[in-house]
């Protein structure tokens, strides 16, 4: 499980191949950037939905989206035990999420463009989630089900309301995630005790540096509060679209778990 299930070409493509691929994209001329990459409001393409994706405005906004991108990859690849459903989640992610961000991006949000990979980085974090819940139920062998899946997404998707609170539903939406994760915590109390309970005895046994930092940021991005906070702004006419970024964690979350857990996709 984890690292050894990969081969060395897997991680050549996923490590190597897809941020060159981003880079070269990056690097591309204006115009044509411009004529196929960007997703215009006015005037947008079946092209530039999908492509506009995969492009980004500077080198900061590259930089930034290939760093999370790496990490939450790294984490993926050693705790990930079962690599069909990576794969499956992928194709997902890399070659149909782009169209549904596109999609509610022109119809919800009021810019004139639009591009950045960042919705699929989201949905890559999404999915961690559920990487999480099969490591902890195929390698630690603890009693786990679905609804801890649910506690990890109402957690998140409360952090990411409280920072969009503008009306009354708002408040109502934050108070049922109160009361759902509540519910959730409290069905799933004693998985978290004897997740508490294995975490000391690996602590006590031992833990390298490594795998003291890798405990770590599987924690910043089982929570990952930063990319939910992240709000609309506007740089220079384009976007940094925060809606992308809830579309990506929800489908990142909730396609394994109703097309790989429930067996529609086998």
């Amino acid at each position: 499980m984890g690292c050894d299930l990969w081969s060395t070409h897997e991680k050549f493509f996923f490590f190597l191949v897809i941020p060159l691929i981003l880079a070269i994209i990056y690097l591309l001329p204006l115009d044509v950037k411009d004529a196929y990459f960007i997703l215009h409001k006015t005037n947008f393409s079946i092209l530039s939905m999908f492509l506009s994706n995969y492009t980004h405005s500077d080198f900061m906004h590259l930089a930034e989206n290939l760093i999370a991108y790496l990490l939450v990859m790294c984490l993926i690849i050693k705790f990930e035990t079962n690599k069909s459903n990576f794969y499956k989640t992928a194709c997902f992610l890399f070659l149909i999420l782009p169209f549904i961000i596109s999609t509610f991006t022109l119809l919800f949000i009021p810019t004139q463009n639009a591009f950045g990979f960042s919705g699929i980085v989201v949905g890559l974090f999404g999915y961690f989630v559920y990487v999480t819940y099969g490591y902890i139920k195929d390698v630690w062998k603890l009693n786990a089900d679905i609804s801890f899946i649910y506690l990890i997404f109402c957690i998140n998707a409360f952090i990411g309301v409280r920072s969009w609170l503008v009306n009354d539903l708002t408040y109502l939406a934050l108070i049922l995630l109160i009361l759902v994760s509540l519910i959730l915590f409290y069905y799933n109390c004693f998985l978290i005790k004897d997740i508490i309970h294995l975490l000391k005895l690996k602590i006590q046994q031992g833990l390298s540096t490594c795998g003291r930092l890798t405990f770590i940021l599987a924690v910043v991005v089982l929570f990952c509060s930063l990319p939910l906070l992240i709000q609309v702004t506007f740089e220079n006419g384009n976007l940094t679209n925060a809606l992308a970024h809830y579309i990506g964690y929800i489908f990142g979350v909730f396609f394994p778990v109703v097309f790989l857990e429930t067996k529609i996709w086998k």
